[in-house]
């Protein structure tokens, strides 16, 4: 029978399935749980497998060493642009994603970036950035990078330089451009508006197209159905009550997540009147549907239907007027068909945005049609939000022909040269357009791209692309700020922009810097500024202030409507999917987007917050699900739809709707470099025109294999004995309540200490100076895993691959567990519906720590500031300390990392944080590196560190706030006043370990009274009596 079936549990927080049934496997992983005699027994062909995974790691400085850029850039600190060898410099710039430009703060040392953080200015980033951001640096210095043009003829590779191209480039274009068509991806960058228009205008016979593979074209589509302009939606969530999510996870896979994210963040506070409260409908578990106050899983198909039944609802039962020109629209709804717990969602749902109109929003995600997205504006109109939680900004997006357009004209022989700028669409087009077969009837084909990919790999002409952080360039952010880019060194393998590459076209030539100063100028962005001090200030602070788009007021149009009455027909007559014909959905992935960071191992090795898998993808699935297509965890299926199929591991996990089966995008990369190929399985093959989010009916057919997935849920987990003495405590490592009983007894998190008065076993120090310590907002954390990446940028933390993921060998220092929680002996039907807590953990720099009490050498000891500190050259690798970590933290350098490296690769790393040899203990240090800078300055200004002057890196880029960090010995800091917050609590405190690292308790914000969503009562587990409380 399978594990899954057994339904019998007095577990109430699990970290996985196999946890929660007790399935052989785990028993046999928790026997091992420090696996000895293993790390001598390496495999012949394991130190080459390493460099590969290693190779952009290892590469950092050593490439083409240390180049200053010639253009005239300006650093983001205020202080002296004379470069000091050894003092980091600081410069803003930007990326653009998904159309968007998101700034950042790069640091910079003796003109080598090592570090991104966001940039505070910005509105988007307002100084956190991404996981996935986060990791550009290692992108910049990958080896397998472009380094050269390359043309193939006659099915040779022959290597050329840009003169070579561009002493053939213009015979490729013509007099006019006929038969010259160019594919870019969508773009927010004012200079590449100015440079298409100025191509047009030199070629006008030429043809402009675009495609990308993640874009937020339905919600444009729907805002024209709405309003007659394809106006772009901008949330404000900072004042917002009440928000309703279907399909949105909006806190990670939105162009302005971060800014939403803060918001968000900003609204937990526990407050009766204005602690938010979040409803979300979504196929699958996502980031923003953990922390929901109320979720109902529902098919993708399906959310069409949820949101009409709302509008149905806000009509008849609360009597809000719609607009007049929606009437059709709304008539297409109803409320019939839903099941129980989708009917008394909706219900509940109608009745709080009522109750706070005008302090709601309606959100709707990228998947779902244009018709959904054109209801949801009529929902916020007639609710009041408009130009409150939500309000509309015309981009000015210029018009153009997509890719379908672009493979009929290849067919059709109107297509002679190809330019591609960006992108890699051989691999990420819609599988049933043939885009590969079409593009080989181009005569000539031009890519433009940073590697040499499975489209450059098809090209006539490979062209070397200069990567972000070498480029000059612009954007517009999500609200339409002007943001500007300056590159942090000058290209390292000779690469262009595309912007330069269109200047090249139209015989300007004109270098990246002028094109985008001269657009800049003619913005009119000067003000009462002289042009000049407007351009440096711009460039200092990477954003121009003041420039965001104006709010965009149009009236409903009733003709786009009656079209999105006709579309809403069709999608409420879906019908619900069933284990015969279930329902495929793709998903953006969270790591490495749609594909582009492949080959990046720090967003490969880094495990997916709610799965925990790295260096893969899979089906996932709920358990239900798996119970009636009778499946199990690792099974290796073989999914097909329309002639196409993929062979994935499945995955179960709680969350999903039934039947409704997820796959994220970007994997399965042939084209990709050493790290990234052969990862994974590519669902773009699956992918059609018709619908680029889901596919119905897919086959799902069990191969009979099995597939072992590098999944780090259960790492570190403890034997029988170990298991059921956590069980009786986790309700103390996880500590939450409802909003109303915390608001009734605000010490009710204080009453779960449970333990006997703490003795010491020798007299305990008194700690006085600057005392450093942490607190961690449970409430705030959203699980983006962007303190894991940026703490392994700032501190050298290693890759180490697949098969020591697997082997329990990965370095990271923080680790983010992830904790489902069901009622006590929940069947499958309430395992689905569980709900999520993220608790990131680290080294908690114990006062009392036992990891000390045990190293034979003293390679472990404690700082007069408090820290638990490594002496590295003391360890001797015994690894009694990792034995003794109550909180299994401490990680191990089974390898030499750099070893074979020679000495200018070995410039890859943060020059302020020593590089671990083989057989050396690490972990968290609180970024002593950082304390240490401001200390050294405080000093010389001979005046006090300040309250939030240190910032660890996990607390920079965190988007939520979610990490505070100071001085325990001021009374005035963020940090004590955390500490004195009732939500705060110590983990293990029964241990006396007085850890430095406070966590802050999850608070949830139902609506009515329900224990499940509530969190549940306060319980201490048994009926000894209480020990002291913690402070």
């Amino acid at each position: 029978m399978s594990p899954l079936k057994n339904t019998e549990s007095g577990h109430k927080y699990w970290r996985s399935l196999h946890e929660l049934v007790r399935t052989p496997e785990f028993e046999e992983a928790v026997k091992r749980e420090f696996p000895d005699d293993e790390w001598d027994r390496l495999p012949p062909a394991s130190r080459r497998s390493f460099l590969k995974v290693m190779g952009a790691s290892m590469a950092f400085a050593g490439l083409t060493g240390c180049r200053w850029p010639a253009e005239e850039i300006v650093p983001f600190a205020h202080r002296s642009a004379d470069r000091v060898p050894g003092v980091p410099q600081y410069f803003a710039t930007a990326i653009e994603l998904a159309g968007s430009a998101l700034g950042m703060v790069v640091t910079s040392f003796d003109g080598r970036p090592i570090k991104a953080e966001g940039n505070p200015e910005h509105p988007d980033s307002l100084g956190a950035l991404t996981a996935t951001t986060q990791a550009l640096v290692l992108e910049m210095y990958d080896p397998d990078r472009s380094r050269h043009s390359v043309q193939r003829l006659g099915g040779q590779d022959f290597l050329r330089t840009w003169a070579d191209f561009d002493t053939e480039f213009g015979s490729m274009l013509g007099a006019d451009g006929a038969g010259v068509a160019v594919l870019a991806a969508p773009s927010s960058s004012p200079s590449r508006k100015k440079m298409r228009q100025a191509f047009e205008t030199r070629f006008p016979e030429s043809s402009w197209f675009e495609w990308a593979p993640v874009t937020d074209q339905n919600e444009g589509a729907g805002m024209s159905m709405a309003f007659e302009t394809p106006l772009r939606v901008v949330p404000k969530l900072d004042h917002t009550q009440v928000i309703v999510a279907f399909d949105a996870d909006f806190l990670n896979d939105h162009p302005a997540s971060l800014r939403l994210t803060r918001e968000f963040a900003a609204g937990r506070k526990p407050s009766a009147e204005t602690m938010n409260r979040l409803w979300v409908a979504e196929p699958g578990m996502t980031g923003t549907g953990a922390m929901a106050d109320h979720r109902v899983a529902v098919a993708l198909g399906r959310v069409a239907v949820l949101l009409g039944a709302v509008a149905v609802s806000l009509v008849n039962d609360h009597h809000v007027e719609m607009p007049g020109a929606a009437n059709g629209l709304i008539a297409q709804c109803s409320t019939d068909g839903l099941v129980e717990a989708e009917a008394a969602w909706v219900q509940q749902v109608a009745a709080d945005l009522i109750a706070h109109r005008g302090d709601g929003a309606v959100m709707v995600g990228r998947r779902q049609p244009p018709a959904v997205h054109a209801l949801a504006a009529v929902l916020n109109n007639a609710l009041g939000n408009m130009n409150r939680s939500v309000t509309y900004v015309d981009a000015g997006a210029q018009a153009a022909e997509g890719i379908e357009e672009l493979v009929e004209a290849l067919n059709g022989g109107q297509v002679e040269t190809l330019l591609i700028l960006g992108g890699n669409p051989v691999y990420d087009a819609p599988a049933d357009l043939g885009f590969q077969e079409a593009l080989s009837k181009a005569k000539h084909a031009i890519h433009l791209s940073l590697y040499r990919d499975e489209t450059s790999q098809l090209c006539e002409w490979h062209l070397p692309e200069a990567h972000a952080l070498e480029s000059w360039g612009d954007g517009l952010a999500w609200d339409g700020t002007w943001t500007l880019a300056q590159p942090l060194i000058a290209p390292l393998f000779d690469g262009h922009t595309g912007i330069e590459v269109l200047s090249l076209a139209i015989g300007a030539k004109a270098a990246r810097y002028d094109i985008v100063r001269s657009t800049f100028s003619g913005a009119g962005l000067a003000g009462s500024k002289s042009l000049n001090d407007a351009w440096r200030s711009a460039l200092h602070e990477g954003v121009v202030h003041g420039s965001a788009l104006s709010s965009a007021q149009r009236p409903f149009s009733s003709e786009g409507l009656a079209t999105a009455a006709a579309a809403m027909t069709a999608l409420v007559a879906r019908p619900a999917p069933t284990a015969g014909r279930p329902e495929l959905v793709f998903a953006v992935d969270p790591k490495i987007f749609d594909g582009r960071f492949a080959n990046n191992g720090w967003l490969q090795e880094l495990p997916e917050a709610l799965t925990t898998i790295t260096w893969d993808n899979a089906l996932l699935m709920s358990p239900l699900t798996a119970r009636d297509m009778k499946l199990n965890d690792g099974d290796l299926v073989t999914v097909e739809a329309s002639g196409r199929s993929i062979d994935l591991p499945v995955y179960v996990l709680p969350g999903p709707a039934s039947f409704s089966l997820t796959v994220w995008l970007g994997y399965g990369r042939e084209g990709a470099g050493q790290v990234g190929n052969g990862v994974g399985a590519s669902a773009y093959r699956l992918r059609t025109v018709e619908d680029l989010w889901s596919v119905g009916g897919p086959t799902v057919t069990p191969t009979g294999r099995s597939y072992l997935l590098a999944t780090t849920q259960d790492h570190w987990a403890i034997d029988l004995i170990g298991f059921e003495s956590r069980q009786l405590r986790v309700g103390q490592l996880i500590r939450e309540a409802s909003l109303d009983r915390y608001l009734e007894d605000p010490k009710t998190f204080r009453h779960m200490d449970h333990h006997p008065p703490l003795v010491s076993l020798w007299k305990e120090k008194v700690y006085e100076g600057e005392q450093w310590g942490m607190a961690i907002d449970l409430n705030a954390c959203t699980g983006c895993n962007a303190c894991i990446v940026a703490c392994q940028a700032e501190n050298n933390v290693p890759v180490v691959g697949r098969d020591q993921v697997l082997n329990q060998r990965e370095m990271h220092w923080i680790r983010l567990d992830r904790y489902f929680k069901t009622p006590e002996g929940a069947g499958l039907d309430e395992i689905d519906d569980a709900q999520v807590v993220f608790q990131p953990m680290t080294c908690v720099q114990c006062e009392m720590a036992p990891c000390e009490q045990v190293c034979p050498v003293a390679a472990t000891q404690h700082t007069e500031d408090g820290l638990n500190a490594m002496v590295y050259n003391r360890c001797v690798g015994t690894r009694y300390c990792a034995n003794n970590c109550p909180l299994k933290v401490r990680r191990f350098n089974f390898f030499n990392y750099h070893k074979d490296l020679e000495e200018v690769s070995k410039m890859q790393f943060n020059p302020e944080v020593t590089v671990r040899s083989r057989g050396v203990m690490e972990k968290c240090s609180f970024c002593i590196q950082r304390i240490q800078q401001v200390r050294i300055t405080s000093g010389n200004e001979n005046r006090p560190i300040t309250d939030s002057e240190i910032t660890p890196a996990c607390a920079q880029t965190c988007p939520a706030q979610a990490i505070h960090f100071g001085n325990l010995n001021d009374p005035e800091s963020v940090i004590s006043a955390s500490r004195e917050n009732p939500r705060s609590y110590a983990t293990l405190a029964e241990l006396n370990i007085k850890p430095r690292v406070h966590y802050m308790a999850r608070l949830r914000n139902p609506a009515g009274n329900s224990e499940q969503d509530a969190g549940g009562p306060p319980e201490h587990g048994h009926d000894a009596p209480h020990g002291k409380e913690s402070a």
